[in-house]
């Protein structure tokens, strides 16, 4: 998000400069830029909060069992939400999950 706040503040200063130097073409781009990153920072910003609550059932480092294969392991990571690829996910299976990819996984 840093890098977004940062890349529109380049951008605002170069919009300054073409507007400055009456290059309206490049400036429309650069306005274009502006909006696009502010849009993916506020989708950034609104991701983080629904995952800032997340209630985990394990902790990193605990040792835990498999409820349908039975292996056992110890978690080392977590994501609020599936986060592989679509292909891996449907191979996987995941989408038929009582709460499909919308769940804590643990690796």
């Amino acid at each position: 998000m840093i890098r977004l706040r940062w890349l529109a503040m380049v951008d605002l200063a170069n919009l300054q400069k073409a507007v400055e130097a009456e290059n309206y073409a490049l400036a429309a781009e650069l306005r274009d830029e502006i909006n696009k990153l502010e849009a993916e920072s506020l989708a950034a910003s609104a991701n983080a909060l629904v995952y800032e609550n997340i209630q985990y059932a394990f902790r990193l480092g605990q040792k835990g069992r498999h409820k349908v294969f039975v292996y056992s392991g110890v978690i080392c990571g977590m994501d609020p939400v599936c986060c592989i690829s679509s292909s891996l996910r449907e191979s996987a299976c995941i989408d038929k999950l009582t709460r499909g990819s919308n769940q804590p996984f643990y690796q």
